[in-house]
């Protein structure tokens, strides 16, 4: 008999009656519901489908295994044939669950600096009345996007709305949506860096991607430019962007993802006062679990249908 293995942590789990669903929809499959924790070595041997992260060693094993699901729209480690047993293997993402709530926290980031909203929670706590003149305006500034995927539409269209200029970086021309002013291919990164007041990373961690921001981009920026990563911290080269805000090549960053994670306590960027950051937490949701569990209802009909799955990752591109 075939089996589904669903693997839960802390920040994901399944919906009430996303078990019965299940089960309506394929009732002759057997399914297991694990907490990650625990030791599953045995259950994923035998089975089929996966929804959750498996730790790579034990997917090495997993001689079954047609179809893995992703909960997260990153695939990082998981993007490698040599993984599994099965070189037909099925990989598919959680995209398109994550752009709305890392669009609210970009947006989060750019307005508490702007409006000086962390240097005010350190006064409340002195208890000091102390205003701070030196503002931003976001309307009427220039957006720089690298990636216009799920997570970069939201945010273009959000920023389009709050009256910004927005730029978009992208692999292939195509045609111009009505809330992004101007595409460019990754060639003329130059010229986009040079333009944005903000530059928003959100972009996949991939051998193409890797540090595709370093001394030379960062010098290219405005020096009032704000550079905001929400892709992968491998994105950028740290120890440049470090630089970059001790000397003033940028005037700011915010950080959601940085190189390694956890970021070390002797990490630069604990110090500086131009950084926000954040512990990898722009895409938390309090729906997301219901969001995630929708693409997979939905790939799991066309996989017992023997239909192409939606949301199918590019092993060459890592995407």
């Amino acid at each position: 008999m075939s089996s589904i293995l669903v693997l839960t942590n802390e920040i994901f789990d399944l919906p009430q009656a996303a078990e019965a669903e299940i089960r309506e929809i394929a009732p002759e499959i057997e399914l297991d519901v694990v907490e990650s924790s625990f030791d599953y070595s045995e259950l994923i041997k035998k089975s089929e489908i996966v929804f959750g992260w498996p730790k790579t060693d034990l997917v090495k094993k997993s001689e079954n295994l047609k179809w893995l699901h992703l909960p997260s729209a990153g695939v990082d480690r998981y993007a490698n044939k040599e993984i599994y047993q099965n070189q037909e293997i099925v990989l598919t993402n959680s995209s398109g669950v994550y752009g709305k709530p890392i669009a609210e926290h970009v947006f989060a980031m750019i307005m508490a600096y702007n409006r000086n909203l962390i240097d005010y929670a350190y006064d409340k706590k002195e208890k000091k009345w102390q205003r701070k003149n030196e503002i931003k305006d976001f309307f009427n500034s220039t957006v720089g996007i690298l990636g216009l995927g799920d997570i970069g539409t939201m945010i273009a269209e959000r920023a389009k709305a709050w009256g910004a200029q927005v730029l978009a970086l992208k692999r292939t021309m195509t045609e111009l949506p009505a809330y992004v002013d101007q595409i460019y291919l990754n060639k003329d990164l130059n010229k986009l860096l040079s333009r944005a007041d903000y530059v928003i990373l959100t972009l996949p961690g991939t051998p193409e991607t890797e540090g595709i921001i370093g001394r030379e981009e960062l010098k290219m920026m405005k020096k009032s430019a704000f550079i905001i990563n929400i892709g992968r911290g491998s994105l950028i080269k740290q120890d440049d962007l470090v630089e970059a805000l001790e000397k003033g090549w940028i005037a700011g960053a915010g950080l959601d993802v940085t190189e390694p994670e956890p970021l070390p306590e002797t990490s630069k960027l604990w110090e500086l006062d131009n950084v926000i950051l954040t512990p990898h937490t722009s895409g938390f949701s309090p729906t997301n679990d219901q969001r995630r569990f929708e693409i997979f209802k939905a790939n799991l009909k066309h996989y017992l249908a023997q239909e192409e799955l939606s949301n199918q990752v590019d092993f060459e591109l890592k995407y």
